[in-house]
């Protein structure tokens, strides 16, 4: 017999937030990284390019491992530093002078599976320029920089979405980018006036270097038994031997043993074998049974037929559903109960009183043959 049990639904996440997690972390891992981009113009005043969505760094961080428990929360930290530097060239043929400069601008954004962080305002740094003489001295050339910028802390802890706690699970690593969804440089020329073949070239670039590392939050796996004080696995009641059509119950509990950290269990199905018919075990689905906390049942031998009878109960249950569902564990109990049904033997005054009343009976038909 497979008796699937509906789970009693229950309010588990606010039950959950209310306890002080245990956590563990993946160890920060440290990253360094650049990217940058070239504007060039040649006979213009200014002229623009972008490198957009350029990629710092990926970084690998270890995946929750289940064995601590069930992962309920998921934090990245990052603590980290962004330079900005830049740098120009300029050219002129005979003509009017004038000056080349050029100036730079970027964003930043931490991504991962249920996380995405930016900072603002986004970073701008301008060139100090160089200046390209007048006369009629032929090519003329000039370069400013490289100007650092004063480095900015990028740091933050960005929760991870409770739909993504999965992806941080398991035993391998989970990946995190740093990256710059905006990076562009301008390069500009005061003039262009005199002789065609004046130009400008100016390149920005941000380097980006720290460590991240999650943070994991997580309850203990729940500890199912049949005994409150201990582990007990397994339970068997014994009936004993009963009269036919008479009561015969023995109660029994499930428990979750107490540990504050720990997650609520679930009972999710029953699957009995045996002599199933001949008794009730009183099961039924639970969910979210907190630590320390017990269900009562109540197991009836039935009566009716007499014999001896036996049947096994075994029970399913997990951990309560909150967290990352590959984190949480099943567990089994097994329940037996045996018992005898004896069937009512007839009184022996009943048995004197049959055979008197045959008696009679006999004599009456003599009598009447007679």
């Amino acid at each position: 017999m497979n008796l699937q049990l509906t789970a009693v639904a229950a309010l588990l996440a606010v039950s959950a937030s209310s306890q002080a997690a245990l956590t563990v972390n993946s160890g920060p891992v440290d990253f360094s990284g650049s990217a940058s981009v070239t504007a060039t113009g040649s006979g213009v005043l200014s002229a623009s390019n972008s490198n957009n969505g350029s990629t710092v760094a990926n970084v690998a961080l270890s995946q929750f491992d289940a064995n601590f428990g069930v992962l309920t929360g998921v934090d990245l930290q990052l603590t980290s530093n962004r330079t900005q530097v830049i740098n120009g060239v300029g050219n002129k043929n005979n003509g009017p002078g004038r000056t080349a400069n050029g100036s730079g601008t970027s964003s930043a954004l931490l991504s991962a599976a249920g996380v995405s962080a930016s900072f603002a305002p986004n970073l701008t740094q301008s060139g100090t320029g160089c200046g390209l003489a007048m006369g009629m001295t032929g090519p003329i050339n000039c370069s400013w920089g490289p100007d650092t910028a004063a480095t900015v802390a990028t740091n933050t802890t960005a929760a991870v979405d409770q739909q993504n706690l999965d992806d941080y699970a398991g035993n391998g690593t989970v990946s995190a980018l740093l990256s710059l969804p905006t990076l562009s440089a301008t390069t500009t020329l005061s003039s262009i006036m005199g002789q065609a073949g004046a130009g400008s070239s100016t390149t920005y670039s941000v380097d980006w270097s720290g460590s991240l590392q999650a943070n994991y939050s997580y309850l203990l796996h729940a500890l199912a038994s049949f005994d409150g004080g201990s582990e007990s696995s397994t339970l068997t009641l014994d009936f004993g031997t009963v009269a036919q059509n008479s009561m015969a119950s023995l109660g029994f509990g499930l428990f979750n043993l107490a540990n504050a950290d720990r997650i609520g269990l679930d009972l999710d199905s029953v699957v009995g074998s045996g002599d199933t018919a001949a008794f009730d075990s009183g099961l039924s689905g639970f969910a979210g049974l907190a630590q320390g906390e017990s269900h009562s049942f109540i197991a009836n031998l039935l009566t009716a037929n007499s014999g001896a009878f036996s049947a096994q109960y075994l029970l399913n249950l997990s951990d309560a559903d909150l967290g990352a569902a590959s984190t949480r564990q099943n567990y089994q109990l097994t329940l037996n109960l045996v018992g005898n049904v004896a069937a009512v033997p007839v009184p022996g005054a009943v048995w004197l009183f049959g055979s008197a009343l045959i008696g009679m009976l006999s004599v009456g038909r003599r009598k009447a043959v007679a």
